[in-house]
């Protein structure tokens, strides 16, 4: 009889004693999935950013060393003369700019050069020859600096260099002398410029730069011999190459 009420007991309360079980069972299986839930990372924004048209969402993180931002720059270069017909010069160049930002400045140059005969000219002089022609003197203007592009160099994993380019479009005068038998004659011409300068900095405050600076202007030539008579105007173009350091306050 006892062993009628025990088993009747045992199945009263199995029951409630599975559905307890089975409670726990689903709270451990809750708990085990939770940390590979939380491991997820909802990227639907990213998609959309993905696919969308424009991408003015993302940019590229500078972290710039050095900046140019409101501060002013003092050039100085030695360079030279390198596709003149007739002619080769040591150059001497300086420049004051300043920085409205990290992408635009402007910037006043002062560019002075020795101009002298190179060899074609003195060969052809040697045979009792000579060609019409200017020689380059000085130029005085003013550029716009565009800086469209900044970055950061490796050099043999040792060390960080930081550079940027700037284009340069300006407008000056450009101080040229016509050769002449009877005596040469200094004159000016307006020109447009075009440079292109890479800056490589080493320190907030300075830093080394290249530049191939570019001028074009209506050149009148004259006759070596009979100066009074022109032989045309023609447009010369002038380029110079200059290596020297930019210093910032």
């Amino acid at each position: 009889m006892l062993g009628l009420v025990a088993a009747s007991a045992a199945m009263a309360i199995s029951p409630s004693v599975a559905r307890a079980q089975g409670s726990s069972n689903k709270g451990q299986a809750a708990s085990q999935a939770a940390p590979g839930e939380s491991d997820k990372v909802d990227v639907t924004d990213l998609e959309k950013k993905y696919w969308a048209q424009k991408d003015t969402d993302f940019s590229v993180v500078q972290n710039r060393l050095y900046t140019k931002a409101n501060r002013l720059s003092l050039n100085l270069q030695y360079g030279f003369l390198i596709n003149d017909q007739w002619s080769d010069g040591p150059t001497l160049a300086t420049s004051l700019g300043y920085f409205f930002s990290e992408r635009f400045g402007v910037e006043a140059h002062y560019q002075s050069t020795s101009s002298a005969d190179n060899k074609a000219l003195s060969n052809l002089k040697a045979q009792s020859g000579t060609a019409n022609h200017g020689k380059i003197k000085g130029y005085q203007g003013m550029t716009v600096n565009w800086v469209p592009f900044y970055a950061k160099m490796s050099v043999m994993n040792s060390t960080i260099i930081y550079f940027d380019m700037a284009i340069s479009p300006g407008v000056g005068v450009t101080t040229y002398e016509q050769q002449r038998e009877a005596g040469n004659q200094e004159k000016n011409a307006p020109t447009v410029a075009l440079d292109i300068s890479q800056t490589f900095f080493f320190s907030k405050y300075a830093a080394f730069r290249v530049d191939y600076k570019n001028r074009w202007f209506q050149e009148e030539i004259v006759r070596f011999r009979s100066p009074s008579a022109s032989v045309n105007t023609e447009t010369s173009q002038t380029s110079v190459l200059t290596f020297g350091f930019n210093f910032f306050f």
